[in-house]
């Protein structure tokens, strides 16, 4: 979009003149551990002008909001990959419950090769469930490779082991792998439409403390965010999924309970009681988000 075109825009005109020297040029931060990460990084907010890392921050804050349930982001870092460059698989400390990468990279016009994302698939992760001694894997069974096109947003698990795949064949920044790296943070309920923040929270209390004290303690970890759509009578018309990381937590599970039965039980229950819930009625119609945190 128009908000990328101008992010990348600044960044070729900062590197178009090598032998100019100024501030922008020396901003950068070569990280460098060795067998691990390899890479140019600074912070998106010192290098764009305010305007332009407004609109970003907007953009991708406004994202978080309405697919995600979270209500905030993480000061992005801004990265370029040049010949030797890469980052080996590794699983960070999240700073949210969801990583996103935004590509600013011409990925079309590229003369490296590597710089996709990598991400271990699910069946890597849970490797002996279903396993089959009769199939042979390669690197694409074991690991979901992500180009970075322009403009992609990328978000995944943060969680998840990943990585960037080493680029090679190109020494200008401005020909390299470019994005734009954080995570989306601060999951909270919040709405939009007729209903106030009060009717809301009035509105959800009865139905949590019955979820809560159905499924605790709660054999999962991860997020689940539901949005609730609310007529102006105040019943939920609609509950749909936005997001959804959970996976089974085996030392949460009591005794006798099947780890297959985890996950459908949270699920089920989150739809009965949420999918119940009355708010007061209002002039109009609302969208309650609602994200669950397990840890």
């Amino acid at each position: 979009g128009e908000t990328a075109e101008t992010l990348r825009t600044v960044f070729d005109e900062r590197f178009e003149e090598p032998r100019q020297a100024h501030p922008m040029r020396f901003c950068w931060d070569y990280w460098h551990v060795p067998s691990q990460y390899t890479l140019h990084r600074t912070q998106a907010a010192s290098y764009f002008d305010e305007d332009a890392f407004a609109a970003l921050t907007d953009a991708l804050t406004a994202f978080g909001q309405r697919e995600l349930g979270c209500r905030a982001i993480s000061p992005p870092w801004l990265s370029f990959y040049v010949d030797g460059c890469e980052q080996r698989l590794h699983a960070d400390v999240p700073q949210g419950p969801f990583a996103f990468v935004l590509s600013l990279t011409r990925w079309e016009e590229r003369r490296f090769s590597g710089g996709e994302t990598s991400l271990l698939r699910p069946e890597t992760l849970d490797y002996w469930r279903g396993f089959d001694s009769s199939v042979g894997l390669e690197r694409g069974d074991l690991v979901a490779e992500v180009q970075p096109l322009f403009d992609r947003l990328t978000v995944f698990d943060a969680r998840l082991p990943h990585g960037v795949s080493r680029v090679e064949g190109e020494r200008d920044p401005r020909g390299g792998r470019l994005v734009l790296h954080g995570w989306f943070t601060e999951p909270a309920p919040f709405s939009e439409g007729a209903l106030t923040e009060e009717e809301v929270g009035e509105g959800l209390a009865a139905p949590l403390e019955a979820l809560y004290a159905e499924i605790s303690p709660p054999a999962v970890t991860g997020l689940l965010a539901v949005r609730l759509e609310v007529g102006a009578d105040g019943t939920v018309a609609a509950l749909r999924h936005l997001a959804d990381t959970l996976v089974v937590d085996p030392s949460q599970l009591q005794r006798g309970a099947e780890a297959d039965d985890a996950r459908p039980a949270v699920l089920n229950a989150v739809e009965t009681h949420l999918g119940g819930a009355r708010f007061a009625p209002s002039g109009g119609n609302s969208s309650v988000t609602v994200p669950f945190l397990f840890d």
